[in-house]
């Protein structure tokens, strides 16, 4: 009974494929009233309406992390539709642009910029306008999509390792200022997860040594987030707050030693 979300309303940023998609699947099984935000008119009302096909009650709506009036609108819009914001997926990304991010001296700013833009500054926003909501009905759950970057070095990656370390830190401000108040905020740093898009660029992709680097004898499935982001997002986990939680097959033991694969 822990992990059924039929009283619950369930923003889910990026849900449209990925992480956030399977993600969404597991909520909309577990009853949740699942709204689906993202860039993509087209992809986001296909997903939805994919969900309620199968029983689920889903919707999707615009949001783009990017957009500060986006966010407000997605929050408020929810809150006077559904008369509540139970939990907050922060999902989304800006992948494209990480191909521009390299180091300190060579980034350009407008890169680093964006990267912080969507990756934090975004995620800072979407829990501004939902927080108010949690308040006034006594909490709520959020969960931030992290990464492996923000705790160990990389030689490239600088705009979006530093973005990364930001949602950490914003994940134990928020459990700090408001926990008292029955908001939980939690973090993932997934490992390699073998979503569509990695599957797609596998052939330029060190799988292997990747592989040697994780104690657990196979890489990751978007399932082995979902599954525990639904943990979090559940009342199960109602004495989880401010975690920055490894869901990676264990390399973080080894990074810890040899430094970011």
């Amino acid at each position: 009974m822990a992990f059924d979300l039929t009283s619950k309303t369930i923003i889910i940023l990026g849900a449209s494929q990925g992480i956030g998609a399977t993600t969404a699947g597991m909520v909309a099984s577990a009853g949740a009233r699942l709204v689906l935000a993202g860039i993509s008119a087209e992809r986001g009302h296909a997903f939805a309406e994919q969900l309620r096909a199968a029983g689920g009650r889903a919707e999707w709506r615009f949001a783009d992390l990017a957009e500060e009036a986006s966010l407000k609108e997605l929050m408020d819009g929810v809150a006077a539709d559904h008369g509540r914001i139970d939990g907050l997926f922060n999902n989304g990304a800006d992948l494209k642009i990480m191909e521009k991010d390299g180091d300190a001296v060579t980034t350009d700013i407008p890169v680093f910029e964006q990267t912080l833009r969507t990756n934090l500054t975004g995620y800072l926003l979407s829990c501004r306008y939902a927080i108010p909501h949690m308040l006034r009905q006594g909490g709520g759950s959020i969960v931030q999509t992290s990464s492996q970057a923000a705790s160990f070095a990389d030689p490239t990656m600088v705009a979006y390792s530093c973005a990364k370390a930001g949602v950490d830190a914003l994940t134990r401000h928020i459990a700090v200022r408001w926990g008292k108040q029955n908001i939980r905020c939690n973090a993932i740093q997934p490992g390699m997860v073998m979503t569509d898009n990695a599957w797609a660029m596998a052939d330029s992709l060190p799988l292997d040594q990747i592989l040697s680097r994780t104690p657990s004898p196979r890489l990751g499935k978007p399932e082995d987030i979902g599954a525990l982001a639904l943990f979090l997002l559940s009342d199960a986990a109602a004495f989880m707050n401010g975690q920055i939680l490894s869901c990676d097959g264990g390399m973080h033991v080894v990074l810890n030693d040899v430094g970011a694969a």
